[in-house]
């Protein structure tokens, strides 16, 4: 790996066929436009991203540009040349490929988000990037110990993608880095919905990783690290898990109770700032 800054994708289209609830609970076409403390979910994610200093360019993945340009950060920064645009597919993890593959590998290394990560700082940001730089990984995915998150917000644990490994519970953080072309084939993980949350969706891991590998992830028998080791051999390149020392990482706009969560997060933030000042 190199210094080179990273390219952010966020991915911010509406799923095929579904309505999501929080949209439709506050009379938005897509959950990215529902504010939050004032300010849309996607331009409070925008604002993480321009303050994390490994980040370079930005490209949204939606359907169309004019679902999102009304918004001011979103229209400054595609006016400043530093934000553009990629069409959203019909699903995930084509979404993601195509917009990494129409990009081009000048535009390598890549951090992958969601519009919805709005509790995300640039502090979490820039530890993810810096580890994945620091150990030269080709691909890579945050994890937060369960331990932490419920120690810091109990009884969080419903709000939160956990996964069970044989050294404790963690739970899914929702960013990802592919920082090589050949690591482009990972995005099949995305072909579940990226997070894994449910069996449905563990179930889409057998064919990109084998049964064997799935099992062992599935119920428990292998360690965090393990599941490292198996994925570096699966794709065939060098993936790196990276445990995020924050509460506030694995935390996104899910549903209402979710967005409830983070709105007064937010504001216990906010409030915290302006006492310091």
């Amino acid at each position: 790996m190199t210094d080179r800054q990273y390219t952010a994708l966020i991915l911010a289209a509406q799923r095929p066929g579904i309505t999501n609830a929080i949209a439709q609970a506050y009379g938005e076409s897509h959950k990215c436009r529902v504010p939050v403390v004032g300010k849309a979910m996607i331009e409070r994610v925008l604002g993480n991203l321009v303050n994390t200093p490994e980040v370079g360019n930005i490209v949204i993945s939606v359907e169309s540009p004019d679902l999102l340009l009304d918004l001011p950060l979103v229209k400054q920064l595609a006016d400043a040349g530093t934000l553009r645009f990629a069409k959203s597919e019909q699903t995930l993890a084509d979404s993601v490929f195509s917009a990494i593959d129409n990009a081009g590998d000048d535009a390598m290394p890549f951090f992958i988000t969601t519009a919805d990560n709005c509790l995300h700082t640039p502090e979490i940001i820039s530890y993810f990037l810096q580890a994945v730089s620091a150990a030269g990984a080709e691909a890579a995915f945050a994890m937060t110990p369960d331990e932490l998150v419920q120690a810091t917000y109990p009884g969080t644990g419903k709000i939160t993608g956990q996964h069970k490994f044989r050294d404790g519970i963690y739970s899914n953080c929702n960013i990802y880095a592919i920082c090589t072309p050949r690591a482009k084939h990972t995005t099949e993980l995305f072909r579940g919905g990226g997070q894994f949350g449910n069996n449905k969706k563990k179930k889409a891991l057998i064919p990109v990783v084998g049964m064997w590998a799935f099992l062992l992830y599935r119920y428990g028998l292998t360690t965090f690290d393990g599941l490292v080791r198996r994925a570096s051999k699966a794709f065939g390149i060098k993936v790196k898990g990276v445990v995020l020392p924050f509460a506030d990482a694995p935390i996104d706009a899910d549903d209402i109770v979710s967005l409830n969560f983070i709105e007064a997060r937010l504001k216990e933030r906010e409030t915290t700032s302006d006492a310091a000042e």
